[in-house]
């Protein structure tokens, strides 16, 4: 059995739930949070197939929020 170390320590990730680290993990209930509240705000109005789509609109930029990374920095930090 073979364990990587990384070479700095800065580089270590810590994952908590199937490989997720806790940012992406909270972006990542919080996305299905808001696509659950879409669905059932929307169902009534525009009919389930409509509304599952908006669901998936209105999950992705949560969810991208908690991978996103550019040079380094988090979504906060970018913007």
């Amino acid at each position: 059995m073979e364990i990587k170390i990384p070479k700095e320590v800065r580089q270590h990730k810590e994952t908590i739930f199937f490989g997720l680290s806790v940012r992406q993990f909270i972006c990542a209930v919080l996305a299905i949070g808001v696509a659950v509240g879409v669905y059932f705000l929307l169902k009534t109005f525009a009919g389930a197939e409509t509304a599952s789509w908006a669901c998936i609109v209105a999950a992705a930029p949560v969810a991208v929020t908690g991978f996103f990374q550019y040079n380094g920095m988090t979504f906060e930090q970018f913007v």
